[in-house]
């Protein structure tokens, strides 16, 4: 999950705390997470199963991407403050 988050969730939310989040993007990007999140070697589990997404994030104990982007904006701007 480490490597998972070093490689694949930093460049995709690289400056993302000056976005401007719409609907269609938050679906998109969660979306994306999701299917990452499947492909994990250690998981394993295909589309066709029937595991939700957030089973499919307490398996992996990570966090939805809204929530992932309101931590970074706060602490951006807790820098910026």
């Amino acid at each position: 999950m480490r490597l998972y988050e070093s490689v694949i969730l930093s460049p995709l939310l690289c400056s993302a705390e000056s976005w401007p989040l719409t609907a269609t993007l938050l679906k998109r990007l969660d979306g994306a997470h999701h299917r990452w999140q499947r492909s994990i070697g250690l998981l394993s589990v295909s589309w066709k199963d029937k595991i939700t997404n957030p089973e499919v994030r307490t398996r992996t104990k990570q966090h939805s991407i809204a929530s992932t982007l309101s931590e970074r904006r706060l602490c951006w701007l807790g820098h910026v403050l």
